[in-house]
């Protein structure tokens, strides 16, 4: 099945996006997207990055949340993605990439750097450039606020007002500090990321 039938090419990408979740019925992801692009936005301003595409990177970060987790591994591959092992026994974690692809090929997207940051807007990476920073840390200020956990987003905030280094460390450590709790799954990029920013 093809999830993204009905994501049609304008040559405006944010309303592109936003016309598909609306039609596919993704109210409570949209207004997600709509919220992390105000604070990528924010974060635009505070750290002297482009407001442009951080915006952007932020409304199209979660556009692969049409695509069932028990499918996911499949339609990555239809978008010529190779799922680790890590991302195989976690589908959850193919989302990122799986918008990256589709904004890519469906509908024109070149700039490398907003793909990678809505590709690696879950796990964050060793070596992330600042608009994927801006949009990891803003993705989890503006987490859902009916998400059953959240304890982790007033560090966040508290944190991202200094740097954008320092909000994604607390997250990623929280991550690492609590994943066996919480029954989730890391994936390398989290573990190196973390690492990275620690030193």
């Amino acid at each position: 099945m093809d999830y993204f039938a009905g994501l049609a090419r304008t040559g405006n990408v944010v309303d592109d996006v936003t016309r598909f979740l609306e039609a596919a019925g993704r109210v409570d992801t949209l207004a997600h997207c709509r919220a992390v692009a105000v604070q990528a936005e924010e974060l635009a301003v505070r750290y002297q990055a482009d407001v442009g595409r951080s915006r952007l990177a932020g409304v199209c970060h979660d556009l692969a949340a049409v695509v069932p987790r028990g499918e996911a591994v499949a339609v990555a591959r239809v978008f010529g993605l190779t799922p680790d092992p890590v991302e195989r026994t976690a589908p959850v974690l193919l989302h990122g990439p799986i918008a990256a692809a589709v904004l890519h090929r469906k509908l024109g997207v070149m700039d490398s750097d907003v793909l990678d940051a809505v590709k690696y807007h879950t796990t964050s990476r060793a070596g992330a450039a600042p608009l994927e920073l801006i949009l990891f840390v803003a993705d989890k200020i503006a987490l859902d606020p009916a998400a059953p956990i959240r304890d982790f987003v007033p560090a966040v905030r508290a944190a991202a007002k200094e740097s954008l280094q320092g909000a994604a460390f607390v997250y990623l450590d929280w991550v690492i500090t609590h994943a066996g709790r919480l029954g989730w799954t890391l994936h390398p990029n989290v573990l190196a990321a973390r690492d990275e920013l620690r030193c």
